[in-house]
């Protein structure tokens, strides 16, 4: 006999305590608190047969965006194949997107976790997976409709309801919608200021506005609730980084890179991708980084060959172009090459904007940057394909731009500036860009 969840969603199992734990288990993955994959391991060791919480620990897997868990991805599938005469319509849904992920149909899997959510709108856990899968293709739309479609089948008397709020700012804040996302988001860490989702969500808003000393004065009050012991507190210090980036304070934000954000053998993949951008952006601004970038590209090393997510790919070649290390920058563009062809998500999108961008970047960092800016320029605007936000994107057109100041084309430092200037007022770091495009044109 089946019980009820406790967000409301049925589960074919029996066993209170199992479906108890899993809920913790999940709600800990809402907050962004560790360590949900460990609690429901110990939750599968005692009940191996417990169709959810299998399902919930093949999504942790999925959403990892690293290839090294796809291995473990398909083994939990095959223990839910065997289990799925017994699974319930949600849990069927779940096995679906698994299955579509391993065949290499991202695209079809969001859509499954979408599929889900039509009949079981209190499934938390499919609009999670299914948000993250959403981050990991750039889908923006995406990350906007789907809390969208199951909120009025939630309330504040909820105790989740913040995560809902958090991820429809966050998905209104990428597709532009910056007032209501702005709005959301104030609601959502006024309902629970340790959402760090939320947080993350004003932060972007913030951002894209050029609301710098505001967002600065937000994050810095609220520090306590983002900053503790949760997997978003590197990446919303590279967000409150941003802003000091945009005020020019470059030795500010290498200070906090060096303090919080330098990697380490324990390093996550997406901690790593924001001491990578972090560091790029920082020499391209003149900072002289050092040694610093050598533990990120030695870390790099072990996910060459992927071919996987071309986020990835991206940050890797900043490692490696930043270090000379050319060998490297070569095998991680052969391991793209051959998988540029495919029918996959994963070759769609490098053939599509991922190569030609990757290209670029190990252009700029052999100082062709006329190479570079033909690469950049190709693909830019296709780059969503290959996920992350519009500010961790916007590396590739800082590139673009310093190619350009760097070349001497004033024309297109100027044309990049106005495009940079729709959306946000001019700050002190457009002047900076503005000033060196004119020195270097001069010269």
């Amino acid at each position: 006999m089946g019980l009820i969840d406790g967000f409301g969603a049925a589960v074919s199992h029996g066993n209170r305590a199992s479906v108890d734990a899993f809920h913790a288990a999940a709600v800990r993955m809402l907050g962004y608190a560790p360590d949900p994959g460990a609690m429901i391991a110990a939750v599968l060791a005692e009940d191996p047969d417990f169709i959810m919480g299998r399902c919930f620990q093949a999504g942790l897997l999925l959403t990892a965006s690293d290839k090294r868990y796809q291995a473990d991805l398909a083994r939990e599938f095959a223990l839910l194949e065997r289990l799925a005469p017994q699974a319930n319509r949600r849990e069927l849904g779940h096995i679906k997107a698994i299955k579509l992920w391993l065949s290499g149909d991202f695209y079809a899997a969001s859509q499954a976790y979408a599929d889900i959510l039509l009949n079981c709108p209190r499934d938390l856990c499919a609009l999670q997976f299914g948000h993250q899968t959403d981050f990991l293709l750039g889908s923006a739309s995406s990350t906007r409709d789907r809390p969208a479609r199951i909120i009025r089948h939630w309330s504040e008397a909820d105790p989740e309801y913040s995560y809902i709020l958090g991820m429809l700012a966050f998905g209104l804040e990428e597709s532009g919608h910056y007032a209501q996302a702005e709005e959301m988001a104030l609601r959502c860490v006024a309902l629970n200021p340790r959402d760090t989702w939320g947080v993350h969500g004003l932060a972007h808003c913030y951002e894209m506005q050029g609301k710098t000393e505001l967002g600065i004065s937000f994050m810095e009050r609220c520090e306590e609730n983002w900053a503790g012991e949760n997997y978003l507190s590197i990446h919303n210090r590279w967000h409150l980084n941003l802003y000091h980036l945009e005020n020019c304070d470059f030795d500010k934000a290498l200070a906090i890179h060096d303090r919080y954000m330098t990697v380490t053998r324990d390093s996550a993949l997406m901690d790593m991708h924001d001491s990578a951008a972090m560091l790029w952006r920082l020499a391209m601004d003149g900072v002289d980084c050092g040694d610093r970038w050598t533990p990120v590209a030695e870390r790099y090393t072990e996910v060459i060959d992927q071919a996987y997510i071309a986020f990835n790919d991206m940050h890797a070649m900043m490692a490696f172009a930043a270090t000379g290390r050319e060998a490297e920058a070569q095998a991680l563009i052969a391991a793209m090459e051959a998988n540029a062809e495919g029918p996959s998500t994963s070759s769609i999108v490098i053939r599509t904007a991922g190569l030609s961008i990757v290209k670029g970047f190990h252009a700029f960092g052999r100082q062709d940057y006329a190479t570079a800016k033909t690469l950049i320029s190709k693909a830019r605007h296709s780059a969503h394909l290959f996920g992350g936000s519009i500010a961790q994107r916007d590396v590739i057109n800082l590139t673009l731009m310093e190619a350009a100041i760097r070349s001497g084309d004033r024309a297109m430092v100027e044309g990049l500036i106005a495009e940079r200037s729709l959306m946000k007022p001019e700050s002190p770091l457009t002047d900076f860009f503005r000033k060196r495009g004119s020195e270097a044109a001069a010269h």
